[in-house]
């Protein structure tokens, strides 16, 4: 007879094996938001925007013999916000603990303890931890599409404000101006996030069901170029504008634009914050929204950052603030814990705590529009 036991598989995985593998896992390329605000470990439980910044002011004229002009400019952070803390509890169903039965049957005993701490592995990362992952890449994504989070969930509310300026969030379209209507204002909001944004526009984001209105709309009148697929639910579009009776393309460069499509989604529970014991799937770009995110580096000397940035982790835009938790000692990152409870080495528990927030350091760098949609 087969006695699965979890309890020798983690016993050789180490205590700490947990802890030290959650922190392994890193938010997959296909998040986009993750790109703008990649997460970093940080000592604090209070995340603040870049906290104290010294800028570069350029060095200025002196006279011969004179004391050398202070340029150096310190600005101290206007963004203090209290960490949250995210946490989850998840049980391996009766049913996948059927189903590693039956392939320890097939392979035989001899491979059970390895076979067995691979599942554990992959429970954790692709159950315990992956739900972290989404709810940062979800609350990423409100930061950035709305310039604020608000989220209620087990009687708890997250309500953060990021300070995006007003002049950089245009009026909703409705009526004949919404982007699928007869006098679609599409156009004119893309040349007024440029204007926003200077004309630095590194990334266009809508939800593919957003592209979809447009470009079906014949008086925005695009021309596809070009269409790039990333994967699990991204595109990256090329278009341009056509002018005229004769619909020929228009030689301003400023109306050749690329679109990504991000379309990735999560299963949320609870998303009304009612208390109901529901799920239901988000996607992390809402639809009848296109946000403008501006280019360019960031500027500055902060404390315990190297001089070469990351080409993976742009800073540019801000960063999602990876704090202590008890749980793990006072070590910056993600806790985790998988067991067995007691008596029951047949079953197999897992838990998880991130104390983390999305951080914009420069609100200013996002430009948003909206259009009701039908």
């Amino acid at each position: 007879m087969l006695s699965l036991n979890f309890t020798d598989a983690l016993r050789d995985l180490g205590p700490n094996a947990a802890f030290t593998f959650a922190n392994e896992v890193r938010p997959p390329d296909w998040f986009l938001f993750n790109r703008f605000l990649p997460e970093r470990p940080e000592p604090e439980y209070v995340a603040e925007s870049g906290n104290i910044t010294v800028r570069s002011a350029m060095a200025g004229l002196v006279a011969t013999d004179s004391p050398y002009p202070p340029t150096g400019i310190t600005q101290v952070s206007t963004f203090i916000q209290e960490v949250a803390k995210i946490a989850n509890y998840v049980t391996l169903p009766e049913r996948s603990i059927r189903k590693i039965q039956a392939l320890l049957v097939q392979k035989g005993m001899n491979s059970s303890l390895a076979f067995i701490q691979t599942e554990v592995l992959n429970f954790l990362e692709k159950v315990l931890v992956q739900g972290h992952l989404d709810t940062f890449e979800w609350l990423r994504a409100q930061a950035i599409t709305s310039g604020a989070i608000s989220w209620t969930f087990n009687n708890q509310t997250l309500a953060v404000t990021y300070g995006i300026p007003s002049a950089n969030i245009l009026t909703t379209r409705t009526s004949t101006a919404a982007w699928d209507s007869t006098a679609s204002a599409f156009w004119t909001d893309v040349a007024l996030l440029q204007s926003a944004l200077n004309y630095n526009v590194e990334a266009l984001i809508v939800h593919p069901n957003t592209l979809t209105s447009i470009i079906n709309n014949d008086v925005n009148k695009i021309e596809m170029i070009s269409q790039v697929d990333q994967g699990n639910g991204t595109q990256v579009y090329t278009f341009r504008r056509l002018i005229g009776s004769l619909e020929r393309p228009d030689s301003d460069v400023r109306r050749t634009i690329q679109l990504i499509a991000y379309g990735l989604e999560a299963e949320v529970m609870d998303p009304a914050g009612t208390g109901a014991d529901i799920t239901q799937k988000l996607p992390f770009m809402p639809e009848g929204k296109m946000v403008a995110i501006a280019g360019g580096g960031r500027t500055g000397y902060r404390v315990g950052e190297g001089s070469t940035d990351d080409p993976y982790k742009s800073m540019n835009l801000g960063y999602t603030h990876l704090a202590p938790t008890v749980e793990g000692g006072a070590v910056p990152g993600r806790w985790a814990q998988v067991f067995t409870p007691e008596a029951m080495p047949m079953q197999l528990h897992g838990r998880a705590v991130t104390n983390g927030l999305p951080v914009i350091e420069v609100p200013e760098k996002i430009a948003i529009a909206s259009s009701n949609l039908s």
